[in-house]
């Protein structure tokens, strides 16, 4: 079994002890979730298989209230197959312009539908990637989370006394992220070993003003670590007994960051968003030895111990920092009562070197389409993306039908491919994940 505890455990209890109905209202409630995806390729293996139940204990009093939400999930695919995970749990505090929340709380952010851009503040479970639903997702970080009104405006202020990272797949699960390489050097993946410390506090302020011109616009800036990792590389030339071997290891660093959220309601039926973010100092990972060479190493032992030879050998992990810039641009409006939204997106990074791994500009596009049917009983929902330079692709159909008022179906399916990439591509891509196109079902129970 695995447990995700936390401190805030005790201020639950606490509250239960105390709580009087005079002065509050206790409230609980939550779901049952069955899942199951099974590969659309020859083999039809189950890739995913749990059942979640969700408790959400809410405690309202005059000066607030305390709200906790725990899962229980059992995966039926893995050995260790029960883990209790608490996602939130957070005191709140209301006076007359300012909202105190303190405790693990989801904190989100941004305006764009097929990414994360400036909406980098809580985690996310990527270890089942897509098996799981966007509200499934994200899980609370941390933190004291003050909102102060100005009229329809507000501050917002978040500090963080640690980093949490997302929740990436292991190294033998077949969402790992990282292309595997079939080496003559045996490739091992580390975790990030660095223990929490005060150098690990994270801030951000964000200033929300609400137009009466039908634009919404938030201004962010943050002294944050960004979620996604870059590796850092170790050459192991003597290994004893084994032979020389090759260790990959998540490396991440905190970097002052500046954002840009913008909504503009252009039309009834249009709606403009946009979103910036900048991270002053992003990690990337670079190689001395052209890529060329390094693909000639892979199928060649002599030509690999030459190129390790040819390596220079350094003590920062082939590790370098760049200005690094994302951008989204969208659009959403609703057609013959569907509603559509399209996001394109423009990673940059700046004082660009050619042995940096990724590209130096990397667009790519997102897709979404809604509908309802049958008196809003039945959704049916298409998203996709595209990324432009590998031409790979990710595509979701689904449709959730209505039982009962608290009782839902959901039939669907993932889709991955793509052209093939070198192994050392220095960017995401779905086609390696085209032996994991999956239908699913979801049958969830709410409460």
């Amino acid at each position: 079994m695995k447990t995700f505890a936390s401190p805030f455990l005790l201020l639950l209890l606490l509250s239960l002890c105390i709580n009087d109905s005079s002065n509050g209202q206790f409230l609980i409630n939550g779901l049952y979730q069955n899942y199951n995806a099974f590969q659309t390729t020859p083999d039809h293996e189950l890739l995913a298989g749990r059942n979640r139940l969700r408790l959400k204990l809410n405690n309202s009093l005059d000066v607030g209230g305390l709200y906790a939400e725990s899962d229980l999930i059992h995966r039926y695919t893995e050995s260790e197959n029960i883990e209790i995970q608490l996602r939130e749990i957070y005191l709140d505090w209301y006076f007359d312009n300012l909202d105190l929340r303190i405790g693990k709380q989801t904190i989100i952010w941004g305006r764009a539908d097929g990414g994360f851009i400036t909406d980098i503040l809580s985690p996310v479970d990527l270890r089942e990637f897509l098996t799981q639903s966007p509200s499934d997702l994200r899980f609370g970080i941390t933190a004291i989370n003050a909102i102060h009104y100005f009229g329809a405006n507000s501050l917002q202020l978040i500090v963080s006394p640690t980093f949490q990272k997302d929740l990436l797949p292991a190294q033998e699960s077949p969402w790992f992220p990282v292309q595997t390489i079939d080496s003559p050097f045996p490739l091992q993946f580390t975790d990030d070993p660095e223990q929490p410390t005060a150098k690990n506090v994270q801030a951000a302020a964000k200033y929300s003003l609400r137009s009466p011109n039908n634009i919404d616009l938030d201004l962010s800036l943050l002294y944050w670590t960004h979620p996604m990792p870059a590796y850092a590389l170790t050459i192991n030339l003597i290994n004893f007994p084994g032979g020389p071997s090759v260790t990959l290891q998540e490396t991440y660093q905190p970097s002052p960051m500046a954002g840009i959220s913008l909504a503009w309601s252009a039309h009834p039926n249009w709606l403009i968003k946009s979103e910036s973010l900048f991270v002053y100092e992003r990690l990337f990972t670079f190689l001395p030895i052209p890529v060329n060479r390094l693909e000639q190493a892979l199928d060649d032992l002599p030509t690999a111990l030459q190129v390790l030879q040819e390596f220079e050998f350094r003590d920062d992990g082939y590790l370098l920092t760049k200005p690094w810039l994302q951008n989204m641009l969208g659009i959403q409006t609703t057609v013959q009562k569907t509603t559509i939204s399209a996001q394109a997106y423009l990673e940059t990074i700046f004082n660009y070197e050619d042995r940096i791994l990724s590209q130096q500009i990397f667009p790519y596009a997102t897709l979404f389409a809604t509908r309802s049917f049958l008196r809003d009983r039945l959704q049916a929902t298409t998203a996709g993306r595209v990324n432009f330079y590998a031409k790979d692709y990710w595509i979701q159909l689904q449709a959730t039908y209505d039982l009962a008022d608290d009782l839902e179906f959901t039939l669907g399916t993932n889709l991955f491919g793509g052209n093939s990439v070198s192994p050392f591509y220095g960017h995401f891509t779905f086609n390696q994940f085209r032996e994991n196109s999956f239908l699913f079902s979801r049958f969830a129970i709410y409460f």
